[in-house]
């Protein structure tokens, strides 16, 4: 006998009809093969990948400590460069506040030198 539907899937189950549901679909009860050779591959994995992320962890845990580690000096350097910055511009700035309010009428006290010069308040990069 020819088959007339050559391009049509054949069924998983030759002895099942399609139209009548079964509570079983594996005969006698058993597992399929296939899905017990998914299960040892899936174990293999498992027992292979488990070592290889706990070492990836490590190295992961160890790059952040180190990452910590020099994080830490770098950030006192910028907490000191910031409060010297700090340090000039409210310097500057409590000059500059007394310059304004002081009577216009009157000249400055020692010439020029109390008025900081624009340039001066802008740090130098």
């Amino acid at each position: 006998m020819v088959d007339e539907r050559p391009n049509q899937p054949q069924p998983a189950y030759p002895d099942v009809v399609p139209d009548q549901p079964q509570a079983d679909p594996v005969p006698n009860g058993g597992s399929d093969p296939v899905v017990r050779q998914l299960d040892a591959i899936i174990e293999n994995v498992t027992s292979y990948a488990t070592p290889v992320l706990r070492e990836i962890a490590a190295r992961a845990a160890e790059l952040a400590a180190k990452a910590g580690q020099a994080a830490g000096p770098m950030a006192y350097r910028a907490a000191e460069r910031t409060g010297e910055l700090g340090d000039r511009v409210a310097s500057r700035s409590r000059v500059l506040a007394s310059d304004l309010r002081r009577d216009p009428a009157s000249p400055p006290a020692d010439g020029d030198a109390g008025h900081p010069a624009p340039d001066d308040l802008v740090p130098a990069p």
